[in-house]
This record gives structure tokens, C-alpha cells and sequence, in this order.
């Protein structure tokens, strides 16, 4: 049984196909596409962020809109 010793020239050289097999150029799929998934995960990420400001500044204001006292919390607790 044959080994590979160097696994960089054995994927990288042109060989007959009859006798060793084929060149394998890319190993996985999407080789190439990893600046564009990460610049998309950065738009999402920054996104994220921003809907999500956007939401909580909206459930402040609604809070700060109502004028709540110090002891309206007191009304929102059962008696157990």
C-alpha cells in the first residue's frame, strides 16, 4: 500500500490519471468565498445591533412615557 508523505505536493502536482489519480484542486466547497461571507456577517452582525437599539429605545420610551414611580413595581407582584 502506498503512503503520501507530502500531502502539499500531492495536491498540488499534475499526475496521469491512469496511473496516480487526479489532481484535486479544491478541497472543500466555496474555496474562495470566504471574504464575502465574512463582509455579509459583518453587514449582519451591524445590523443586528441596530434593530435591535431600535427596539429596546422604543420599549425605554414607552416605560419613560408612562411616568412610572418609585413604588409602581410593587403593583406588578402576586401574593404568594
Amino acid at each position: 500500500m502506498a503512503s503520501v508523505t507530502n500531502w502539499i505536493e500531492h495536491l498540488s502536482t499534475d499526475v496521469d490519471a491512469a496511473t496516480e489519480g487526479v489532481q484535486v484542486g479544491s478541497i472543500y466547497p466555496g474555496v474562495g468565498t470566504e471574504g464575502i461571507l465574512v463582509l455579509v456577517l459583518v453587514v449582519l452582525w451591524i445590523g443586528w445591533h441596530f434593530i435591535s437599539n431600535m427596539q429596546e429605545k422604543s420599549k425605554s420610551e414607552a416605560i419613560a412615557r408612562r411616568r412610572p414611580g418609585s413604588n409602581d413595581w410593587k403593583s406588578n407582584v402576586t401574593d404568594g
